[in-house]
């Protein structure tokens, strides 16, 4: 192996971070445009760009929580994130274990950090089940920072049963 063998290989987990931020940054807009669409129908937008439903899927249960999560920051959030899949298993993990959420956080973070369009955040906040949660809670009179969520609960699509 020479000199030029290592320049050759380290390109490649570059590339690949740069099409997942792609990725994101286009599930982002597609969302930002969902006001009446169906998640699947959606989630179909983004996989015709991604060319991977198991990422789309991704995407769509992670971008809205990350919004969320990131917007409204009185609120203890958990960790944890469970997925249920079709056959009624459960896989429990860590958020701050999933490489995908931590790129989406970056994207979100740099999204937020321009200018802002309310509307196309409200369209993604809209798709968090954490910031309904949150929206409800708010309604019934807590106050926000008194509130905790629970664990981030994602159903899995069928493809992904092995």
């Amino acid at each position: 192996m020479g000199i030029f063998d290592l320049f050759k290989k380290n390109p490649q987990p570059q590339a690949q971070e740069n099409d997942l931020i792609q990725s994101i940054r286009h599930a982002i807009e597609i969302m930002e445009h969902a006001d009446s669409k169906s998640h699947e129908e959606i989630i179909e937008k983004i996989a015709q760009y991604t060319k991977d439903e198991h990422l789309a899927w991704e995407l769509y249960c992670l971008i809205p929580s990350a919004y969320c999560r990131m917007i409204v920051k009185e609120v203890r959030y958990t960790n944890d994130m469970i997925m249920i899949f079709p056959d009624d298993t459960q896989q429990q993990t860590l958020l701050s274990n999933n490489r995908v959420y931590k790129v989406i956080q970056s994207v979100v973070a740099d999204k937020l950090s321009g200018e802002i369009d309310n509307k196309k955040i409200q369209t993604i906040l809209f798709q968090s089940s954490e910031f309904n949660a949150i929206n409800n809670a708010l309604n019934d009179g807590s106050a926000l920072e008194d509130l905790m969520t629970g664990p981030l609960v994602v159903f899995a699509p069928e493809k992904m049963v092995q």
